[in-house]
This record gives structure tokens, C-alpha cells and sequence, in this order.
């Protein structure tokens, strides 16, 4: 059988960048009305999908659907990984839109809409039962998960590296001195969470440190509709006994914590230090600034999309799990404690 023509095939016989030939192929503005008769002829001649002349976008409507949370669909961390994905599919003459579903996924409509629109992939980001990621990639579109982790289900997946990140935060607070190190999460959440527990844990381990079972607090923020809050922290918090640092395992929980201690007259980082994860554009303007792990977005976006253009042209091959490595960024929220700067 012959093998079939892809768009890199397409790309190295004309010298150019997938993402030109795309363009050219799809009639996309951007590229020279000689470089778009040129990449057509080529495609053509190498019989190139069946190609017949590009459908105008206006006719074509949306490439792909990203499918988020109802709830999560105007949160900082969903706009700004839509952004991302957004400019990297914008960048290969692509559009996407977003759509947001109950996070059971008990809503047919997006069924309905996926089969009237016919998008070429799905984009599933965050929490979602395994029943209704299944039955997305049963609609045979390529579906590419992000933030999150079906281990059942063999599907491509771009995620940070949790583990790595907890790891790092832990390291960061050592290095400042700090031996007694808490934690507050809820590792049930998802897997992420469970992931930056266990390396805030291995990270104690690898220190010598004690996890002091006082100091963890691995609490229940879902509540019995599904909705997340973090308010037990104000209430269960052993404010007589704190640890000199805590590392929370995202940051709006050390948003709460850190208005709770400074309204019982602690402050940070004079009293307990404190490191988030997720880097939200809100970690600068807390007082003080948070030190928090920077979730990758922009990386995990295009990866994101280049996998979904890969898996276009390869539909067989194993699915991946890409895990994209977070740095730390220092702010003001963590100090060395105050017996070790004496």
C-alpha cells in the first residue's frame, strides 16, 4: 500500500514550515498568492488527502473545540490556557472555540454539537469523569487532555509535572532554612493534587525532614455538588501550632491561608513562609507577592497543539503523556525563620 502523503511530506519537498503549508492549504491570510498556488500544485501532484481547493474559513467553521468545566469557563487559569491554546492554533491558520459542559459531563448537547460542527479534535482541560472522557473519544475526533490524567483511558494527554513541581517548592523552602514544612491540599481533588502531594512528601524524605502529621493538612474541598471551596481552611488550621512554612497545593488555597494568618495577627513571611502553585497573574498583587510554582501554560498549549497536528497525520502510533517541567518564581513570600536569623 502507498504510503499516505502528510503535511510534512508536504513541508520538506517545498522547503517551507508545516505551519506556512497549512496556511496555504486552508487559504488562510498571511501567505503570497504564489506561494498558495505553489503549495496547492505541489499538493495536488502528490495527491495530497484527496485535496481540492481550500474551504473558505467562513465555511469551514471551528478546527477544534476545547471543553471545560461550566464553572471553571471564566476562571483565570481557563482563559489564559484558551489564550494559549487559541495563539498556537491561530499560528497554523487553525481556530478553536470553547465550550463549557457540567463537569460530570451529564449534557448531550455537546454531543450534538460536536456531531453538527464536525471539529477535527477536542481539546478536554481539567476535571471530568472518566465515563464522559471516554465517551468523547468514542465520537472518534482526535481528543488531546490537558491537566489532568485517565489512566484507564488511552488517550494523549499534556500536563505539568506536579510531582516535580511540590519537589521544587520543597527544595526552595529548605534552602531558606525551614524544617518544619506543611502542606494543605486535598489529594483526592485530582490527580495533580495527589501528584504534588506525594513529591511534597518524597521531597521531606529526601531532606530528612519529618512529615509531621500536625502540619498536613490533606482536606475535602469538593463539596456534595461538585463545587470547589476552600473556606475549611479559615476553620481547621491549628493556628497554636504551625509549622514555619507551608506549601499549598495551589493558589487561591494560599490566597485564603495567607488572609487567614494575617487576620489572626501572623504575618508572612515573618511568621510562616508560604509557596503556591499555578503562578496565577493574581500571586503578584498579594501582600506580600506569593513565591509560587509557574504552571507552564504557553508550553503546554502548543504542545498541546502540536500533538493534535501530529496525531492528525499519525492516528496509530501509542498515545503520549507529556509532562512539561514548572519552574519556581520567587517573590516576597517566603524569608529564612526567625530563629535561624538570629
Amino acid at each position: 500500500m502507498k504510503k499516505k502523503v502528510t503535511l510534512r511530506d508536504l513541508s520538506e519537498k517545498l522547503g517551507l514550515s508545516t505551519a506556512a503549508v497549512s496556511k496555504a492549504l486552508r487559504g488562510h491570510q498571511g501567505v503570497s498568492e504564489a506561494t498558495r498556488k505553489l503549495v496547492m500544485e505541489t499538493a495536488a501532484s502528490m495527491k495530497y488527502g484527496g485535496l481540492s481547493e481550500p474551504v473558505k474559513k467562513e465555511q469551514r467553521g471551528t478546527d477544534a473545540f476545547i471543553i471545560v468545566d461550566r464553572r471553571e469557563l471564566t476562571e483565570p487559569h481557563t482563559m489564559s490556557t484558551y489564550f494559549f491554546i487559541d495563539n498556537a492554533m491561530k499560528a497554523h491558520g487553525l481556530e478553536v472555540a470553547i465550550h463549557g459542559v457540567p463537569m460530570d459531563g451529564d449534557d448531550r448537547a455537546i454531543f450534538r454539537l460536536i456531531e453538527s460542527a464536525n471539529p477535527s479534535a477536542l481539546f478536554l482541560f481539567g476535571r471530568f469523569s472518566q465515563k464522559f472522557a471516554e465517551e468523547l473519544k468514542a465520537t472518534g475526533k482526535i481528543t488531546i487532555v490537558i491537566d489532568y490524567d485517565y489512566p484507564a483511558l488511552n488517550v494523549d494527554v499534556v500536563l505539568p509535572n506536579d510531582y516535580q513541581g511540590a519537589y521544587t517548592a520543597v527544595q526552595h523552602l529548605v534552602h531558606a532554612g525551614h524544617h518544619r514544612i506543611g502542606f494543605i491540599g486535598d489529594k483526592r481533588l485530582s490527580p495533580g493534587f495527589h501528584d504534588r502531594y506525594n513529591g511534597f512528601i518524597d521531597a521531606l524524605e529526601y531532606w530528612g525532614l519529618e512529615a509531621n502529621s500536625k502540619h498536613i493538612y490533606d482536606m475535602k474541598f469538593k463539596d456534595a455538588f461538585g463545587a470547589i471551596n476552600f473556606n475549611p481552611i479559615i476553620r481547621q488550621i491549628d493556628y497554636d501550632d504551625l509549622p514555619t512554612a507551608f506549601f499549598c497545593a495551589n493558589d487561591p488555597i494560599a490566597f485564603v491561608l495567607n488572609n487567614s494568618l494575617n487576620a489572626r495577627g501572623f504575618k508572612t513571611p515573618d511568621d510562616v513562609s508560604i509557596v503556591g502553585f499555578d503562578n496565577l497573574d493574581s500571586s503578584q498583587w498579594q501582600y506580600p507577592p506569593l513565591t509560587s510554582v509557574n504552571y507552564p501554560r504557553e508550553h503546554i498549549a502548543r504542545k498541546a497543539v502540536d500533538l493534535m497536528l501530529w496525531r492528525l497525520e499519525d492516528r496509530d502510533s501509542p498515545c503520549n503523556k507529556i509532562l512539561v517541567q514548572p519552574a519556581l518564581v520567587v517573590r516576597q513570600s517566603v524569608a529564612t525563620p526567625r530563629k535561624m536569623s538570629n
